[in-house]
């Protein structure tokens, strides 16, 4: 289990605001009316979209190290009082959620820890070695990536 911050090493575009991260997961509903008769003003609300995606990520440790995240089978939990984002998507009748993690987010990262060589770290200068720690995720299980604090929150 690791702790820290995060870094980004790539960022992609959330798909439902444009807005840039390492993580983005959201939901959009849709209020159906009930086809029972007698409870015309009644219904529910039923997922028309929905969408996630993740790239790998620097945790950079208390100590300042970066680990290096490989996003392949994850599973994002968030802690308590960190909730996704409404977004209003101008439409009577719809709703939606977004959660992100972003540059900055503090992370707990539950993993398999495995040494590789990162040549495209930016901060790394010209000399400095190039082997650096790696999680992932356990054979036949999700790499555990829990949301501690958001800077979005």
């Amino acid at each position: 289990m690791v702790r820290g911050k995060v870094v980004a090493r790539d960022l992609i575009d959330s798909t439902l605001t444009g807005e840039r991260c390492v993580y983005y997961h959201y939901a959009v509903e849709e209020f159906r009316n009930s086809n029972i008769a007698g409870l015309a003003n009644e219904g529910h609300w039923a997922m028309t979209r929905f969408d996630e995606a993740i790239v790998e990520f620097y945790l950079q440790d208390a100590d300042g190290e970066r680990i290096i995240i490989c996003p392949e089978n994850v599973r994002v939990e968030r802690a308590r009082g960190v909730a996704p984002t409404v977004v209003d998507m101008g439409i009577i009748r719809q709703r939606a959620q977004e959660f992100l993690i972003r540059p900055g987010d503090e992370l707990e990262i539950h993993g398999i820890v495995g040494r590789v060589h990162d040549l495209f770290d930016e901060d790394r200068t010209y000399r400095a070695a190039t082997s650096r720690v790696m999680l992932s995720a356990p054979e036949n299980e999700a790499l555990l990536v829990r949301v501690a604090s958001s800077v979005g929150s």
